[in-house]
């Protein structure tokens, strides 16, 4: 938990929260001195906890396409290196390997294996990867099953720089931020937003939000603000803006605020934010 607040931020927040000053108008300057040190402290934890497991991520996938490359992409040596990936993280959902002309070689867990043999080029990222030969994260996009996810994807050569194909896994974004999320929340009265640079949201403590696109969602259409935010952090890497919405599980509209940073893989990035009542 210290890597959120310091021990003094840590007080102060706690102070703030049993007060109730986060929720408070800055009538002072202090006060919004004191609530903004606090969001931001709790911003800087955030991202760099999510930054440091999608970088973990990327190194597993890196590390597979490595393998790989000796292996060649199927096989049983290929399935314990895709199980091995699959088992590396509770918020991943599968690993595939496909050839140079897209079609899926190998799969895990057991419950993809039927995909095999099926070819994905009429899939953006799969197009792109074998396009640039290049390591690449994905967009959001919705699983067939159900729920969401991100991939991470590299591209495998062979000994003698050969392109085979590429390895690919999947993980739900929502489920990789929670715990972070979750830990900042318990720290004082904010909540943590993350999404896309077109401003669809990866995770959200209403997870009806999930997966929403700001910018064509009714829910947000009411509320200026929010679309000036979404407009804003799509240029901005990081800011500061207010805005009004709903306060969090009710209907009543309320002031806030939002500081945001960057998180992100392979030249796609994510917003992260920590919003807070002014």
């Amino acid at each position: 938990m210290n890597r959120f607040l310091s021990p003094c931020a840590l007080v102060l927040a706690l102070v703030l929260a049993g007060a109730g000053c986060i929720h408070a108008p800055a009538g002072k300057n202090d006060t919004a001195d004191a609530r903004h040190h606090v969001m931001q402290q709790l911003l800087q934890g955030v991202a760099g906890s999510i930054q440091q497991d999608l970088d973990k991520l990327d190194a597993t996938v890196s590390l597979a396409a490595h393998n790989l490359g000796a292996t060649g992409l199927s096989g049983p040596e290929v399935d314990g290196i895709l199980r091995s990936i699959v088992s590396s993280h509770p918020c991943i959902h599968t690993a595939i390997t496909y050839d140079a002309n897209g079609t899926v070689r190998a799969a895990e867990p057991a419950d993809v294996k039927v995909i095999i043999g099926s070819n994905l080029l009429d899939q953006e990222n799969v197009q792109q990867a074998i396009a640039t030969k290049e390591p690449l994260m994905s967009e959001y996009f919705a699983l067939a099953e159900g729920g969401e996810a991100v991939s991470i994807t590299h591209p495998v050569f062979s000994s003698n720089g050969e392109f085979l194909g590429a390895v690919s896994m999947t993980f739900s974004p929502s489920c990789l931020v929670a715990p972070y999320a979750g830990e900042a929340m318990g720290y004082a009265p904010v909540i943590v937003n993350v999404a896309q640079q077109d401003g669809r949201i990866l995770y959200h403590p209403d997870r009806a939000l999930i997966g929403k696109p700001t910018f064509n969602e009714t829910t947000f259409a009411s509320f200026p603000g929010v679309l000036a935010l979404a407009r804003r952090y799509a240029d901005e890497r990081s800011g500061y803006a207010t805005f009004s919405f709903y306060r969090t599980g009710t209907d009543v509209v309320v002031e806030k605020e939002a500081f945001w940073d960057t998180v992100g893989l392979h030249g796609t990035e994510w917003r992260v934010m920590v919003i807070g009542e002014r």
